[in-house]
């Protein structure tokens, strides 16, 4: 970790309730799946077996990949960080690590919901966006980026 660098980590808030939406998602599926069977029970012609079972393995496997993502998400997040250089932003993840320079950058977006930013999004100059959200300090972070790039390129909505 380079002193002179600007560095930004995933944050706990972010994790929790990336969570918590999984296990939401996973109960309204599992109210869906309780109701098709209940309409398959009471109205058999209309709600048949054909219509359940697609219902049912399709909110299973909807879920076990959602779950399998999460998963993968959470565990990648624990040695990924951000640094913003004077010239650059490196993203480090584990043993990898891409450079993104600030010339490359033709915008930077701030979303903000309630105030607060929501996500950073920066489009580089061949047309691929970088989204930036669930960072600690994303006020600080939003600073520290507006700082080094033109402010011809910055919009804060």
């Amino acid at each position: 970790m380079n002193p002179s660098a600007e560095t930004f980590t995933i944050s706990t808030e972010s994790l929790r309730d990336r969570r918590r939406n999984v296990l939401r998602g996973a109960l309204l599926s599992l109210l869906l799946a309780i109701l098709m069977v209940w309409a398959n029970r009471r109205y058999p012609q209309t709600y048949n077996d054909v219509l359940l079972w697609s219902i049912v393995g399709f909110v299973f496997v909807a879920n076990l990949v959602n779950a399998f993502r999460h998963i993968r998400y959470v565990r990648r997040v624990q040695d990924h960080r951000i640094e913003v250089y004077p010239g650059s932003i490196a993203f480090l993840t584990g043993g990898d690590r891409s450079e993104l320079s600030f010339q490359d950058i033709a915008a930077v977006r701030v979303y903000r919901a309630r105030g607060t930013i929501g996500h950073i999004q920066i489009q580089r100059t061949d047309h691929r966006g970088i989204r930036l959200e669930g960072y600690r300090d994303m006020e600080r972070m939003a600073a520290v980026i507006k700082g080094r790039v033109p402010a011809a390129h910055w919009v804060d909505n």
